[in-house]
């Protein structure tokens, strides 16, 4: 790694991920930027994923935690990052070819934009059995999605919006996008797939259980309704002061 501080930072929470982050990291390394840093977190993993990590480049910057959650971690990440962008992948899913700089176009085209959001399309993990693969329903149509993994944006706007909420397994996307709108971030949005999101059965959102991965989305969805009306609120008593 060189001396200055790389241009881009990619951080890729891992937790027990051994079968598919070699495949996400090298999707990462496939975008022919040079100027990149690449850090794995590990969240406690305990099928060797940090040890994985490590093997794979020595410019993979490994960091290593016990089991926090996906939000703790990438929060962790961007704590270590050196650059102004940053970018985030999860450590099951893969970036298509062309995603960086696609997204980086994107939103150095657009005037004043902090961030872009790009497409996603999911796709069945071939080492699913057949018989599991049946079971599981989704959607295969390519769609702009405000997930982690289709985000760009400059560091300083994420710090604006502040970190992702550590409490929450699921929903801390929802939670977050909310914060960067009352921040007054502009994220642009970007049609190209640019990730191809990997369903194998065992997804964060799949792993937790039914009742508290519902009361994660509800509260964040709660948080992010009261903060509008707050907004609301506060811009009606600005009307009527004036």
């Amino acid at each position: 790694m060189n001396a200055r501080s790389p241009f881009l930072s990619v951080v890729i929470p891992c937790y027990d991920a051994a079968p598919f982050l070699a495949e996400a990291l090298a999707s990462v390394f496939a975008q022919g930027l040079d100027d990149v840093e690449v850090i794995v977190v590990d969240d406690g993993s305990t099928d060797g994923s940090g040890e994985i990590a490590r093997r794979y480049d020595p410019r993979v910057v490994l960091l290593s935690q016990p089991n926090a959650g996906i939000a703790a971690a990438r929060n962790a990440g961007v704590a270590r990052a050196r650059s102004p962008w940053l970018a985030f992948l999860d450590a099951d899913d893969l970036w298509t070819e062309g995603s960086l700089r696609s997204r980086l176009d994107a939103v150095q085209a657009v005037p004043g934009a902090d961030g872009v959001f790009g497409a996603l399309q999911q796709f069945l993990c071939p080492r699913l059995e057949p018989a599991a693969a049946a079971r599981i329903d989704y959607d295969p149509t390519p769609q702009v999605a405000r997930f982690a993994g289709t985000l760009l944006l400059r560091r300083e706007a994420f710090l604006r919006a502040g970190p992702f909420d550590a409490s929450l397994k699921v929903g801390e996307m929802l939670d977050w996008v909310s914060r960067a709108e009352l921040a007054g971030l502009t994220l642009a949005t970007l049609e190209r797939v640019v990730m191809r999101r990997r369903i194998h059965g065992s997804n964060t959102v799949l792993r937790q259980p039914a009742a508290a991965g519902n009361a994660d989305y509800l509260r964040a969805l709660k948080a992010a309704i009261d903060r509008k009306r707050a907004l609301a609120r506060a811009a009606g008593d600005v009307r009527e002061a004036v």
